[in-house]
Parts: structure tokens; C-alpha cells; sequence
């Protein structure tokens, strides 16, 4: 659970005082300069393992504002929270943080990022549910089977670039408190250079956490070499050369995100035949889209993964 309580200055620099500082945040140890979130972000995090190291399972992060330099609190909530969410995400061991403040400004900016609940689903077709639609998608089964509010923004035949040239109309009004991004496809499909798709998740990363959006990386889903030969009529070796650039970006985006501490969701995994060498054709289209009953077992896989941290 992430809480924010208000307390007098007097509290928070006698808990300043009495506590370890090295599972602290302190806001008036930063600069407030271009790289203030970096800052601030590392800083949270380094409390967040070092209080877990302890074997703690709650945590006290107070929060007050540098006396040298006006920080704007919504802009100090947006980094701490997304950073704790993340954390969270990743299987932080803590139970409980609680931000501690000093004034009603910045006590209602980390109450208007701790109230966002939504979570916004940003992807193409997988995500969209061609052919039947969103109400058949994985987003609407995992809805569903949480109670969360889950929104399709998905948009049939996109590549990674053209998500990206939408997240601030479709991903950032709704206010999110996390976004699930699954892509991929499009770019192999398209020959999409890989450093071009490399670019634009790792801009697309950064520009949800800048939002205080937690980030969610899809790993995407098999696709079945025979099947997709059959519909689209591709010779061998184009529909060789399509699996191989998927393969690619998948692997990437795994690497990335362990780099990068971003949590993942096996896409994959789920819709592989017995041999778990490519996708089950029993639970494929085309080779590539799922079935009903695909996207109903891709449902299922992201709710328990889902609620394996969320709750």
C-alpha cells in the first residue's frame, strides 16, 4: 500500500534526526536542475533497497521542498510514486510506503497521483482484439477478472513509431497510474528498422515515467511460420525473416527492461504450441492474431501476472 500523511516540520526532521538517513528521501539534498527526476528517482529507489535489504516492510519517505529553489509538488509526486509503483511492480518485499509532508500543496499533488487507478493499454491489433474487437480482447478479459479499469488503446496495423506519436492524446489524459505497451509486430512485419523500434520504446518508456505513468513492457506473441505462409500467401523465406525480426525485438525488449528495471508481460509464452517452438495454430487466425479463445488464454496469463504484484 502507498500512502501519503501530512505532518509538522518539527516531525518529520525529528524523524529525519532518529532514523537511518540512508532510507530516506530528503528533497533538499537534490539540485533542482535538468536532471532533478533522475535525481530524485534514484534516490527513492536506493531507500526503497535499502530498506528492503533490512528486512523492513514499511517505509517513511519524507518529503520537503528545497529551501533554495521552488520545486513544483506535483512534479516531486509524479517522480516518487511512478518510482515506488515500479518497485512495487518488480516484487519490492516492502508492504507499506508512506510519503510524509509538510503542506497541503504538496500533500494533494501525491494524493492526486496515489488516487490515479486507471491503467491504459497501448498497442496494436494483439491489443485491439482484431478481428472481433476490444470487447474480446485480453484487455476486456482481464478487466473482467480484476475489477480494474483497463483501457484499449489499441490500434489495428501500428507500428511502435505511430504509438509513440499518439501517447500524449491517448495514454496521458486518461491519467494512468500505469501503462501496459504492446508492440512490435508492425515493425517486423513493415521492416521497421530494429534500431528505429529500439528508439522508440526506450522514448516511450521515458515519456511515461516524465507523466509519472509506471511502465509496462509486452513481450509479443508467437507467431506460427505455416499458418501465416497459408493466409498470406509468403514464400518461405519472407515469413522466415518476419519471425526472426519479431524474435528480435523480443528479445530486446526483454533485455531492456531487466536493464532497465521496467516489469514485463509474457505475451509469448502463453500461445506457444507443445513444442514451444512457435505459436499453437489451435489458438491462431493467421499465424499471428489469436483466436477468441487466444485471446482469452493471453487474458488469463496477464491477470495472474497482474495480480501476482497488484493488490
Amino acid at each position: 500500500m502507498i500512502r501519503v500523511v501530512q505532518a509538522e516540520v518539527s516531525l518529520i526532521g525529528r524523524y529525519l534526526q532518529q532514523g537511518d538517513k540512508e532510507h530516506l528521501v530528503d528533497s533538499r539534498d537534490h539540485e533542482v536542475d535538468g536532471f532533478y527526476e533522475d535525481k530524485i528517482r534514484s534516490a527513492t529507489s536506493q531507500a526503497l533497497q535499502m530498506a528492503e535489504s533490512k528486512g523492513l516492510d514499511s517505509l517513511g519517505l519524507p518529503v520537503i521542498p528545497s529551501g533554495r529553489q521552488k520545486v513544483e509538488p506535483d512534479r516531486v509526486a509524479r517522480t516518487m510514486v511512478s518510482e515506488v509503483r515500479r518497485q512495487f511492480a518488480l516484487g519490492c518485499g516492502l508492504r507499506d510506503v508512506t510519503f510524509m509532508v509538510e503542506n497541503e500543496e504538496t500533500m494533494t499533488a501525491f494524493r492526486d497521483m496515489l488516487n490515479r487507478t486507471r491503467i491504459v493499454c497501448l498497442g496494436d491489433s494483439i491489443t485491439y482484439g482484431y478481428p472481433e474487437g476490444p470487447d474480446f480482447s485480453w484487455v476486456a478479459v482481464v478487466q473482467r477478472a480484476t475489477g480494474h479499469t483497463f483501457v484499449n488503446r489499441g490500434v489495428n496495423g501500428e507500428t511502435t513509431g505511430q504509438m509513440l506519436a499518439r501517447f500524449h492524446r491517448d495514454v496521458v489524459p486518461e491519467a494512468p497510474a500505469y501503462m501496459i505497451f504492446l508492440g512490435g509486430h508492425n515493425d517486423g512485419w513493415q521492416k521497421v528498422p530494429f534500431s528505429a523500434t529500439q528508439q522508440n520504446i526506450t522514448t516511450l518508456t521515458g515519456l511515461a515515467l516524465e507523466e509519472g505513468i509506471c511502465p509496462v513492457l509486452g513481450l509479443p506473441s508467437p507467431l506460427n511460420l505455416e499458418q501465416m505462409m497459408q493466409y498470406y500467401q509468403w514464400d518461405r523465406r519472407e515469413a522466415e525473416q518476419y519471425v526472426w525480426r519479431l524474435d528480435q525485438i523480443r528479445q530486446w525488449i526483454a533485455e531492456y527492461a531487466s536493464a532497465r528495471g521496467i516489469l514485463t508481460l509474457d505475451f509469448y509464452t502463453p500461445l506457444l504450441s507443445p513444442d514451444l517452438k512457435e505459436g499453437d495454430p489451435k489458438f491462431l487466425l493467421d499465424g499471428g492474431h489469436p483466436t477468441r479463445e487466444g485471446y482469452r488464454i493471453l487474458g488469463q496469463s496477464v491477470t495472474k501476472q497482474w495480480l501476482s504484484f497488484h493488490t
